[in-house]
């Protein structure tokens, strides 16, 4: 996802840019970018070549950062599972996210899905690169947290 693009693909090609999702950007009568998007973003995640699934039950594997999350949570559908990805360390029993990090992390797990080609959300658990590994305890139904071990 991005703020200045919405929805790319692993093949588009873009400028370099700094703008954050979260930016204070006056656009077409928009507030900022959240307003901006509206529900474009979520419904093309969603869309298979122009056509909703037909179960009408959406799939979507969050390992996106919390302010370009939120552009696809307020338009979730309630069949929709968001399974969010965390990646972070234990400090006194607390999961802590270290922000780059997080972010080698998420790309890592994106690769994992490919190469992989996982197409059950249960598949996931079996990330165990950059020291991170999944966490039992710490995970839910819609999260599932990885733990770096030392």
């Amino acid at each position: 996802l991005s703020g200045f693009y919405g929805v790319l693909k692993p093949m588009d090609g873009v400028t370099p840019y700094r703008l954050e999702m979260q930016a204070k950007a006056k656009i077409d009568g928009a507030k900022d970018l959240y307003e901006f998007w509206g529900r474009k973003l979520y419904d093309e995640i969603v869309l298979a070549d122009g056509k909703e699934a037909a179960s009408g039950k959406h799939t979507i594997i969050n390992l996106a950062s919390k302010e370009y999350a939120k552009c696809l949570e307020a338009y979730l559908e309630p069949d929709d599972i968001f399974l969010t990805c965390v990646f972070g360390e234990l400090d006194k029993g607390k999961v802590v996210q270290k922000g780059t990090y997080a972010k080698m992390a998420r790309g890592e797990m994106v690769r994992f899905m490919a190469e992989h080609q996982i197409s059950e959300a249960a598949k996931l658990k079996e990330f165990d690169r950059l020291g991170y590994v999944f966490c039992e305890e710490h995970s839910s139904e819609d999260t599932y947290v990885f733990v770096k071990q030392e």
